[in-house]
């Protein structure tokens, strides 16, 4: 037997080996990289889904028995509005307590904090489970405010309240909300004609009752004074009848001489 053919018989099979070794590292691709603002879930036909995701950087996962599934850690953005990019639904319309309907825009901001929760509790298609969650949230919470109010001074109380409820109900899934806006609220436009119209009725009847206020204050003083100057005369009067000197005085001065003059003649 020639010296090649032994050293084929030896090597040969080992050269084999690795090439079919090669063959299957490439073709079943055990390593995954994982990058920037992504984690992958891996889920094993052996052990289920692993806890903890896998972070960015290279990694070996068995092949064949498992999978991974990639999840953006990002924050991401979950916006109702009537048209425009990026955007999940249309405006949420919801009934006030005294059946009013209101119409928002809404935008709520969040990340995924545990991506092997959310993919247990709600899957892939998290956008789609979560969605109506904050639908349902902001309907119920509007419930509990009447549209004046609404209309006025209570919209952020009920855009925190939203938020907080939001944030409740999502962090069991492994989500956390990082913040929930209601923009560009709009009402009835019956409902707001009526609210100008007693707005403007309410400022008017209001500086009427200025205007009064103002007269009674202005005929009160007018009313103090009449009676300050009615007691200077009847002190004079009473000083006048009390004292004729006074009055000889009071006469010489306004009078002077003529009043003797007219007194001897």
């Amino acid at each position: 037997m020639s010296s090649d053919r032994q050293n084929w018989l030896f090597w040969g099979p080992q050269i084999i080996g690795v090439l079919i070794l090669a063959f299957l590292l490439v073709s079943l691709n055990p390593v995954r990289f994982v990058g920037n603002g992504e984690n992958l879930v891996v889920f094993s036909w052996l052990g289920g889904i692993q806890r903890e995701a896998l972070q960015p950087g290279a990694h070996l996962v068995l092949p064949v028995v498992s999978q991974t599934i990639p999840f953006d850690i990002k924050t991401q953005t979950l916006t109702f509005k009537n048209g425009g990019e990026n955007t999940y639904g249309p405006r949420v319309v919801a009934l006030t307590r005294d059946g009013q309907e209101i119409s928002t825009e809404v935008t709520m901001q969040f990340v995924v904090a545990d991506p092997a929760k959310v993919y247990e509790t709600l899957g892939t298609d998290y956008i789609d489970r979560i969605a109506p969650i904050v639908r349902s949230v902001i309907s119920s919470e509007t419930s509990g405010f009447s549209a004046q109010a609404l209309y006025s001074t209570k919209r952020p109380l009920l855009q925190a309240q939203i938020r907080e409820r939001v944030a409740g109900n999502l962090g069991p899934y492994g989500i956390n909300v990082l913040d929930l806006l209601l923009r560009d609220v709009s009402f009835d436009k019956d409902f707001v004609s009526a609210i100008e119209a007693k707005t403007i009725a309410e400022n008017q009847l209001a500086k009427k009752d200025y205007e009064i206020d103002q007269a009674t204050q202005e005929a009160k003083t007018a009313i103090s004074e009449a009676q300050a100057e009615a007691g200077r005369l009847g002190a004079k009067a009473d000083a006048l009848t009390k004292n004729p000197a006074y009055l000889r005085v009071v006469q010489s001065g306004v009078l002077g001489d003529t009043l003797d003059t007219l007194v001897t003649r």
